[in-house]
């Protein structure tokens, strides 16, 4: 069939411009702008016919085949009847199977090829996608478009041929082919690479495809049959016509364009120079002043290390958190490893995800990571599972010396992580043994030293237990080192030069140490005003010693701050918080407390509670003693059960029967872990309650070895719970607990009652449930529950909290679970039905309810005690002598710990000794300089680049039309976003909304799909004057962001300047060249941004290197001089003595020799080591000269782990 004539009409007649009268390039790629702009709409805005042959039958396709279409439709209005009908013929391809292509050809039968036709055509969700649609639409209602659908005749296989003609009214022709990707995909992409002739210049390819094409369309092609496309398809296509004709080119929308800029701003906002606060603001919560200032000052200090150590309830959990999400934000962490107590892994995973809107694993076992959503994940070991760039893995785990050389060997972590630091300590509290470590002190120090760790960030409310060296340690594992960290003795000696100032007392020759703590550190603060500094030692010495009155405060603030405590540790306390109230920071200041003790006797005192009562505490006397001769810790089981026995008659009830099956067990010779049943021990038990060599997971149980010995102990646990069982429903303490009760009910007061055990939880709930019924509620370890309809249903920690904070329940019986992570400020009222073994935790529990938003100015805590028992001795003590319940008592530690001691061992009570250990601790100084909080730092609401509510704004403005559809609850916590990965996605935008909905996925400028959305909103290869350049190296990122104009760049610094930009732009570019150049110059910025942060971290490793080796030669320096100084009293020129005594043999001569070695020639320090000397010699006695002259301390040195750190 012959090729069908052009009308020459209309057009021609009124001399309009055809396809010749313009040069066409001869080969084009690009995105959909340049060839509508070079190709599609100047060809068809001067045609009247258009054939073209697709892939296959799609709306993608069919939107791809009609680009440029607005001029051709208005020219084919323009020739009314004389237009050709068809204008527009396409044919596009579908694939059958062979059997389905007989068919089609023999008998006509289209049912196989319609459906596959329906199945593919979908209804487009894109408005460019839409627009074109409705174009061919149009044709098609209006006969100028027709379609045939071709397949292979033989049954395989598609037509790949892409290409298209396009005539004028003349006959002249432009023709194009080439790779077109006509996927969804591909025209949002709108990537082609095209051959474009003319017919007057290559009239031999436009023959060829003019033929090929007509061949196809007239169903004579020796491979492909074609037929029209079904009616059914075609009444489709012409749902999408519009009422009018379609007469302007459809453009990717403006507003598409402007919210694609936005959304990629947002996801490069937290990587710009000032996009920090951008990590805060975003965050599913708001902060408070003094958790800013922390937030700020320690994140920017990475990798410095640093100690938070805010008293309970302040929220160093939060910190810690929010200085991480900085730090993720390309300021240097990558890697970060979460070491926490096993029973708080959970939490802080739910504190990760709610507060920091970060989804972090916790390895369970040694095979399984836990997502925080449920999903588990398995893993062949712990060295798979330390590859997880963020992990959260127990110290319990980490510290055993069988997997200390697993974590050694892992990648390098950015930052490690500690909470309960405390915990990491020396093994021999002595100041002397400061090589003496822990397992978990021990991990730390070699992670540091080896470069496994970068950086630490270490929390603690109690940084001080025993001694008042132990903080000092933890500063070394950041990096401190130098003479601060050589021998404790300088840090007394500074410190007891505050103290005497602050007293007005003389100051001594310690003096001179202090003088030479404040030389030897570059880094040490500028002297107050009227102090100059010094420039030997005998003049620092000299006006240390003779500090004018006027001048104390000024000199011992000066002193203070430059102390590396003070540095590297911030400390927030409730007295900080009334500062910051004073200075109009915060709107309400921290609650008063009352502390009610309520001590009990049984009724009768000499009854049946009281004869089990002894009988109990008899066995568990008998039964420790025993296991203590065995082997001393073996006996702990026992401090466990008598414990339990006072908290309530279940928890006794159940330990002497899950007792009793233990001993059977042995009886009759049967397997057995050998280990406490974990239900037994305290549920936020960790490994820093107990001994170095226990773990909380492996207690051991203390059970017999022979069936003989397990047979008479079974005997006598079952008289115990013959006696117990007789008791019945008696139980006086529960009886003094409702009496307390009912008075609180007349007070309309809200009351959290606290117990260690679940199985006292479940006895009080229970009790109480009878008498209040659904006003009860409960929670533990496993979550929180509600009493309804005679039974307990499980509820989740939000219900449990906005319950308690409407006023739908009134009584929360809690575990120790619930002083981690539950905001429960809506009660004013907290029992203590049982005390913990470590009174450190008695502050944990009243955090819940005194800390910031506690509207009532005072709370109370009421505390239960059997009178004449031992906790009522201890705890009573400890309230009379150290303020305990009344306010944080953290001077007070080390009482603490001893009084510890007595809950476990009642034989070991003593009120004297526990009187000496208090008058010590408030004479002691160091360890109230531990506890001093830090100064208010007032932190003004910084300016965020990008905020939650942008956020909010941004996720309102995305269209369906762009493939992204939202949904949102009223108050825009909870969004759902459909488009993202091929379904739908729930954001929770607070901590609140993330509570409540466990599916839900943060949404913050840290979360990836900020970046996917921005990615679906943009085209790629598109064009847009906002540039932005972002380089990574490693755990390093930075960007840039600038917006192009004709006459310049600006610098974008917020969403808020960007959102100007946005409203006045009118969708012209700036010239190419210029955005060419912007992104050159962006991307050069970003580029020099992170070589300077790698430059600066790297700075400050090297200097924490050092430090820690410049600690360990003073230390030896000294130990040598000390040395010396025994070998003969009388020496003048130690160095000489020391060459005189290495050129011989033995080991006194070795170890000079190697002492030598390490100092060199000219030891650091010089002349203060000659003084120390000196005063030594004066000083030192017989015994001490002879413990010198056997080389241990002077081996101590040398063994010191500093050496080992890398430079």
């Amino acid at each position: 069939m012959k090729p069908r004539k052009t009308a020459k009409a209309g057009p021609e007649a009124a001399g309009e411009p055809g396809l010749r009268q313009r040069t066409w390039p001869r080969f084009l790629r690009g995105p959909d702008d340049e060839l509508l702009e070079k190709l599609y709409v100047p060809a068809l805005a001067a045609a009247v016919r258009y054939d073209r042959c697709c892939s296959y039958f799609s709306s993608s396709v069919l939107a791809a085949a009609a680009r440029g279409f607005a001029g051709l439709i208005q020219r084919l209005i323009g020739l009314g009847d004389k237009a050709p009908r068809p204008a527009v013929r396409l044919v596009v391809n579908e694939e059958l199977q062979a059997e389905d292509v007989r068919a089609l050809i023999e008998t006509g039968d289209t049912a196989k090829l319609e459906a596959a036709l329906q199945k593919r055509f979908k209804t487009p969700r894109d408005l460019l996608e839409k627009q074109r649609l409705a174009m061919l639409g149009w044709l098609a209602k209006s006969g100028l478009l027709a379609v045939r659908v071709g397949v292979m005749r033989q049954g395989e296989g598609i037509v790949h041929a892409k290409f298209g003609l396009m005539l004028d009214a003349t006959g002249d022709a432009v023709v194009f082919s080439g790779s077109g990707n006509e996927s969804a995909q591909g025209l949002r992409a709108n990537y082609e690479r095209l051959e474009v002739s003319t017919s007057w210049e290559d009239p031999e390819r436009f023959r060829e495809y003019r033929d090929e094409f007509e061949a196809l369309w007239n169903d004579t092609h020796p491979h492909v049959h074609t037929v029209s496309l079904p009616e059914a398809l075609r009444r489709r296509l012409i749902k999408f016509a519009p009422p009018e004709p379609p007469l302007t080119e459809p453009a990717d929308a403006l507003e598409r364009r402007k919210a694609a800029m936005l959304w990629r701003f947002i996801a490069e906002a937290p990587y710009l120079e000032n996009g920090a606060a951008a990590c805060d603001a975003t965050a599913p919560i708001d902060l408070w002043p003094h958790q800013r200032a922390v937030i700020e000052e320690a994140a920017s200090a990475w990798p410095e290390g640093r100690l938070l150590c805010d008293e309970v309830g302040l929220g160093k959990t939060i910190e810690a958190v929010m200085v991480l999400r900085r730090l993720l934000a390309g300021r240097g962490v990558q890697r970060a490893l979460l070491l926490l107590p096993a029973g708080l892994m959970r939490q802080w995973q739910e504190e990760l995800r709610e507060k920091g809107g970060l989804l972090v694993p916790r390895l369970e076992g040694l095979d399984k990571l836990v997502w925080p959503d449920g999903r588990s994940q398995r893993v062949a070991d712990l060295a798979q599972a330390l590859q997880q760039d963020l992990l959260i893995l127990s110290r319990e785990t980490a510290k055993r010396e069988n997997h200390r050389a697993v974590l050694l060997a892992a990648r390098p972590w950015d930052l490690v992580l500690l909470d309960e630091a405390h915990a990491a300590r020396r093994a021999k509290q002595e100041e002397g043994e400061f090589n003496s470590a822990t397992l978990l002190l021990e991990l730390l120090r070699q992670l540091q030293v080896r470069r496994k760790a970068r950086g630490f960030l270490l929390l603690s409310a109690t940084p001080m237990q025993t001694a008042p060296w132990e903080p000092w340690d933890l500063l070394a594992v950041l990096g401190e080192g130098g003479p601060w960290l050589a021998e404790f003795q300088d840090i007394r000696a500074y410190y007891t030069v505050i103290h005497r100032l602050q007293r007005g007392d003389p100051v001594g020759p310690e003096a001179r140490r202090a003088a030479f703590l404040i030389r030897a550190d570059k880094r040490f603060p500028t002297p107050p005003p009227g102090f100059s500094g010094f420039a030997t030692l005998e003049e620092g010495e000299r006006k240390l010693r003779f500090v004018p009155p006027r001048q104390r405060a000024a000199v011992i603030r000066w002193l203070r701050q430059g102390s590396p405590l003070t540095r590297r540790m911030h400390r927030n306390t409730r007295q900080t918080l009334r500062e910051y109230y004073r200075a109009g920071l915060l709107t309400a200041q921290p609650p008063e407390r009352m502390v009610v003790d309520l001590p009990y006797d049984f009724v009768p005192p000499d009854g049946p509670e009281r004869r089990v009562y002894e009988a109990v505490a008899s066995y568990i006397d008998e039964r420790f003693q025993q296991l203590e001769q065995e082997k001393p810790g073996k006996g702990f089981v026992m401090t466990i059960y008598r414990r339990r026995a006072a908290s309530s008659p279940q928890a006794l009830r159940r330990s002497l029967e899950r007792r009793l099956e233990g001993l059977r067990r042995v009886i009759q010779q049967c397997t057995s872990s050998g280990w406490l049943d974990p239900r037994e021990a305290p549920e936020n038990l960790s490994d820093g309650d107990l001994p170095d060599d226990l773990d909380p997971r492996s207690i051991p149980a203390g059970l017999p070895t022979s069936p003989a010995e397990a047979q008479r102990e079974a005997e006598q646990v079952q008289r115990l719970l013959d006696q117990l069982r007789a008791l019945g429903g008696t139980d006086t303490k529960r009886d003094r607990l409702f009496e307390r009760i009912r008075e609180l009910v007349g007070e309309d007061r809200s009351v959290l009652i606290f117990t260690e055990y679940t199985d006292t939880m479940q006895y009080v709930r229970d009790n109480l449930a009878n008498h209040y019924g659904g006003q009860v509620a409960s929670y533990n370890g496993d979550g929180g529950a509600f009493y309804r309809d005679g039974g307990w249903q499980p509820a989740s920690k939000k219900e449990i909290t906005d319950a308690l904070e409407q006023g739908l329940i009134r009584f929360l019986v809690c575990t120790d679970a619930a002083s981690e992570g539950l905001n429960l400020q809506a009660a004013s009222a907290l029992i203590n039905y049982d005390l913990p073994w470590n009174p450190s935790k008695v502050e944990q529990r009243i955090g819940r309810i005194d800390r910031i938003g506690q509207r009532e100015k005072q709370i109370t805590i009421y505390n239960f005690f059997l009178k004449n028992s031992i906790d009522e001795q201890v705890y009573g003590a400890l309230r009379r002598r150290c303020g305990l319940f009344e306010r944080f008592v953290g001077p007070m530690q080390p009482v603490l710990a001893r009084a510890g001691a007595m809950l476990a061992d009642p034989k070991k009570f003593s009120a004297q000794e526990l009187e000496r250990a208090a008058t010590e601790a408030e004479q002691d100084f160091l360890g109230a300089a531990t506890y001093l909080e830090s100064e208010p730092i007032p932190v003004k609401q910084p300016h965020a680049v990008v905020t939650r509510a942008d956020l909010i704004q941004a996720l309102k403005g995305l269209r369906p039309e762009w493939g992204l559809s939202v949904n949102s609850t009223p108050e825009n916590a909870v969004v759902t976003v459909k488009g993202l990965g091929g379904g739908c996605v729930r954001f929770g935008l607070s901590a609140t909304a993330l509570d409540a909905h466990p599916d839900a996925r943060p949404l913050t400028v840290l979360s990836p799909e900020v970046g996917q959305i921005a990615d679906r909103l943009t085209r790629p290869g598109e064009t847009l004057p906002l540039v932005i350049g972002s380089y990574r190296q490693g755990p390093f990122r930075c960007a840039c962001a600038f917006w192009v104009t004709e006459h310049g760049l600006e610098p974008i610094t917020s969403v808020k300047q960007l959102t100007r930009r946005l409203e006045a732009w009118d969708g012209r570019l700036p010239p190419p060249d210029k955005i060419t150049s912007t992104q050159a110059h962006a991307q050069d910025q970003a580029r020099r941004q992170v070589a300077h942060l790698e430059a600066r971290a790297a700075q400050i490793d090297q200097a924490n290197a050092a430090a820690q080796r410049a600690a360990a030669r003073l230390r030896l320096g000294r130990e040598l001089y000390r040395l010396l100084c025994c070998l003969d009293e009388g020496a003048a020129d130690l160095e000489a003595l020391r060459d005189a005594h290495a050129a011989t043999t033995g080991p006194l001569a070795e170890r000079l020799r190697r002492a030598k070695e390490l100092l060199g020639n000219s030891a650091p320090w010089i002349e203060q080591l000659r003084w120390e000397a000196e005063q030594f010699r004066r000083q030192a006695t017989t015994n001490q000269k002879t413990a010198r002259l056997a080389g241990s301390s002077i081996d101590a040195a040398f063994a010191d782990y500093r050496w080992q750190a890398a430079t």
